[in-house]
């Protein structure tokens, strides 16, 4: 098999899976939300995300580096994965160390901190995921990560249904989501099998090299989560888990979406990357023609989730839920930010511009937690959503001023006029439908949507010629 075909074949198993396991996700987000309740949904999410602040000391950035150097010398394969392995236990520990003393300090109810105390486990067992499913990636072999990956959310999935059906309290379904990820651990181990022979190794001078190697990761992997998940736990303290519960209902359905602009950013960033060094001119078409592609996805879609946020929050929720229409609308229109901002970021790394990635997240990081401080105590689980709108907002101008200063591009042209007059339209025609069945009322629309980009000659069969091309190109 080519080196094209591996990666094509390796990159429907990653869309395959990140499918499955988004529509598994949902699901069990959607069912806990109506069982739990709005404030134990709170302390659910409050404890998942709590913990995911701490995965980057566990793996302490060392992912990146496996893969990177594997890619280069297959030949230390197994002296890496020993000596990171054995660093990934005392790591993972550590973390869990400090996961735990610090939920203490924070003085957090007996039962929350009895919750995180049962789930801090996970970060040894994901650890140990990782850094096999690393070593699947760097081999072009990500079939053995969908499965690990899939087969634990439809275990916890079956979990869930089962306590939610014997009306089990909440506790029992940490200790579901410790089993789920405990066999993913083990699948990921069975795999490994293929590719090395599993053993602990301690080589100080490789030691050192790792970790010398893994500090950029670290701080990168750190902004990252900070910039997207610290509106949880700053929201958890300040107001309370009732509030966590009412903004996760409406974030858990943002989220999903985003998967689809990050696929088509990863698949082309290796022609960008490529002809960055061969053609720059070809170089700000295909940044073009991202950008284009993920506007006519991701825009009408933003639109709809708008519109349609009130009929969405009632149709999957309980009453209880209400409260969170208004935070799902400011939430959508972050949608469309985020898309757009995953192919500029893909753009700035294959352009050996990440470090003007690190810094605008960076700085929105900051931000972000001033806008908090100032926001949630006034419009609580809102003043959240606000704050990240914002955020994201001023990480899609930062990153076009730096593309723009690198390049001169633009992520809009004359062609995105066009695709938001036509998302407009469809938005007046939503807003005037009468309330028919939802699923219709999204027929509807997206029929007239694709009518009204082929009238203003926004999508034509030479945007597949040129893509298939280019990426013929960049081989």
């Amino acid at each position: 098999m080519t080196t094209y075909k591996k990666v094509a074949t390796n990159a429907t198993f990653i869309l395959i899976g990140n499918v499955v396991v988004k529509i598994l996700a949902l699901f069990i987000s959607v069912y806990l939300a109506r069982y739990l309740g709005v404030e134990q949904f709170g302390d659910y999410n409050f404890v998942i995300t709590y913990l995911m602040f701490f995965t980057f000391v566990a793996n302490f950035g060392m992912d990146s580096i496996l893969i990177r150097d594997l890619a280069r010398f297959p030949e230390k394969t197994n002296i890496m994965m020993g000596n990171i392995l054995s660093i990934r236990v005392i790591t993972s520990v550590f973390a869990i160390l400090m996961a735990i003393l610090l939920i203490n300090l924070l003085h957090y109810s007996y039962s929350i901190i009895s919750y995180i105390s049962i789930m801090t486990i996970i970060l040894l067992f994901q650890g140990i995921s990782y850094l096999f499913e690393s070593l699947f990636q760097a081999n072009l072999k990500m079939q053995y990560s969908s499965i690990g990956l899939i087969s634990s959310k439809f275990i916890y999935a079956i979990f869930v249904f089962i306590f939610i059906y014997l009306h089990y309290p909440i506790i029992y379904f940490f200790y579901g989501y410790v089993a789920a990820e405990s066999i993913r651990m083990i699948l990921a181990m069975f795999y490994s099998k293929k590719f090395i022979n599993l053993h602990f190794s301690i080589d100080f001078g490789m030691w050192k090299y790792l970790f010398k190697e893994c500090l950029p990761f670290i701080a990168g992997y750190a902004l990252f989560i900070i910039y997207y998940r610290i509106d949880i736990l700053m929201l958890s303290k300040m107001v309370g888990n009732t509030a966590v519960g009412l903004y996760s209902a409406a974030y858990k359905l943002t989220d999903p979406l985003l998967f689809l602009p990050g696929a088509l950013a990863s698949t082309m960033m290796p022609v960008m990357s490529k002809l960055y060094h061969e053609n720059v001119s070809k170089l700000n078409y295909t940044y073009s023609l991202g950008c284009k592609y993920i506007l006519q996805l991701m825009l009408p879609i933003t639109m709809g989730l708008f519109l349609l946020s009130d009929r969405i929050i009632h149709l999957l929720y309980s009453a209880d839920y209400n409260y969170s229409v208004i935070t799902l609308q400011i939430l959508s229109l972050t949608v469309i930010f985020n898309s757009i901002n995953s192919i500029q970021s893909s753009l700035l790394t294959s352009s050996n511009r990440q470090k003007m990635n690190t810094i605008s997240v960076g700085i929105c990081c900051v931000i972000n937690i001033i806008l908090n401080i100032i926001l949630i105590p006034l419009y609580s689980y809102n003043g959240a959503a606000i704050a990240t709108l914002i955020s994201v907002i001023l990480l899609f101008i930062s990153e076009s001023i730096f593309i723009y200063k690198s390049f001169s591009y633009i992520p809009l042209n004359k062609s995105s006029f066009m695709i938001i007059l036509s998302s407009v339209i469809m938005g007046l025609v939503l807003s005037m439908l009468p309330k028919i069945n939802m699923f219709l009322t999204i027929i509807i629309c997206a029929v007239l949507y694709l009518c009204l980009l082929v009238l203003f000659k926004s999508i034509s069969g030479d945007d597949y010629l040129m893509l298939k091309s280019l990426v013929k190109k960049g081989k």
